[in-house]
């Protein structure tokens, strides 16, 4: 895009102070771009300025995006092990079930039989 050649009624934008900005859980140097009233007499000041400032964004959005790629690769850990879990769970479940219908269905045919045979 090319500068327009006739002034511009808007002034400068500059940077001009740092602060920390909350982004999720995790903080990061943040900026606050305000008006100078001023004209600006050096173009490669500003430059530098806005290259900058497009620097730390940049460094921002490469944190948080690393940040959630941990995020979500322990949450995918996280369910794995719960799935583990899960299946322990069912293996014992299905012990106990086996394990209770021998006993419930031996039990019976013993007291069947004792209850049969004497009077």
């Amino acid at each position: 895009m090319k500068p327009s050649t006739s002034a511009s009624l808007e002034p400068h934008l500059l940077y001009t102070k740092s602060q920390l900005v909350a982004t999720g859980d995790n903080c990061s140097n943040g900026a606050i771009i305000g008006h100078d009233n001023s004209t600006s007499s050096n173009p490669t000041s500003d430059n530098d300025s806005v290259q900058e400032l497009l620097k730390r964004i940049l460094n921002v959005l490469e944190t948080r995006v690393h940040n959630e790629a941990e995020q979500s690769h322990e949450a995918d850990k996280e369910d794995e092990m719960k799935k583990d879990w899960m299946l322990a769970a069912a293996v014992l479940d299905r012990i106990c079930a086996i394990g209770f219908t021998i006993v419930f269905t031996g039990g019976t045919l013993i007291f069947v039989i004792l209850f049969i045979a004497h009077p």
